[in-house]
């Protein structure tokens, strides 16, 4: 059963990667949105721009801001810089979001930003951390927490339980970080369900001693965009 699962998850990469070539190949210098062609790849054009610039709301549901609704031009810009590889996308995100993330950092008087790692073997493939990277382009300081285990895809998962049991005990927070009595500001892509964040403030709460004379450490969130599901379970991280 073990080298079944092996297998399949074998000939899932190998599939993962043909269709990856076949899109760069097909898709190498495509708007993302309109489908022109582009003199250039990893660009999009003024229309696309100015679109999702268009789209882009700061919102907030509980302790989540978050700046689009995951609707098909995101889904578009998302996979493009993700899945296609655009790493050069990031600089364009950066640019959108750098006024909303200036808002939330100010209002909510941040002490500290941390970026959600992404599965290590991932980020090998890709050679980046999506949001690493835009954090980079907007030359903000944060802070890296390490991802410990490899985990399926959440998007694989339908059951909220099962994506708790995926991600449970995947994060590790640097014991030499004091993050008592601070405010956090966790950054993401994509909040689905949640299951990933409250698992990284798990980690944070229980890695200090989170109540001083300042008081108690507090959670933000700031993704790019919010999923249907969380929405309909008007969650909190």
């Amino acid at each position: 059963m073990k080298r079944q699962k092996s297998l399949l998850k074998g000939i899932e990469e190998v599939s993962e990667n043909i269709i990856f070539s076949f899109r760069k190949v097909l898709f190498k210098n495509k708007d993302i949105i309109s489908g022109e062609e582009l003199a250039e790849a990893g660009i999009v054009s003024e229309k696309t721009e100015g679109r999702l610039a268009e789209l882009k709301k700061l919102r907030k549901l509980n302790n989540i801001y978050y700046v689009w609704d995951y609707n098909s031009e995101f889904k578009r810009l998302i996979f493009s810089y993700k899945y296609d590889r655009k790493k050069s996308l990031a600089k364009l995100i950066a640019k959108l979001i750098r006024e909303e993330l200036q808002f939330v950092l100010k209002r909510e008087k941040i002490d500290f930003i941390v970026s959600v790692p992404i599965n290590r073997k991932r980020e090998n493939e890709r050679g980046y951390n999506q949001v690493d990277e835009i954090l980079e382009k907007l030359d903000v300081n944060y802070i890296k927490i390490r991802r410990i285990r490899n985990t399926e895809k959440m998007h694989k998962l339908l059951n909220e339980k099962l994506r708790e049991e995926n991600i449970k005990g995947s994060f590790k927070v640097d014991s030499r970080m004091n993050f008592s009595g601070k405010k956090i500001l966790l950054v993401d892509d994509i909040v689905t369900t949640g299951a990933t964040l409250r698992e990284i403030k798990k980690s944070i709460l229980n890695n200090n001693n989170t109540l001083n004379e300042k008081g108690k450490t507090e959670i933000i969130v700031f993704c790019l965009a919010a999923a249907r599901e969380i929405k309909l379970n008007r969650g909190e991280i």
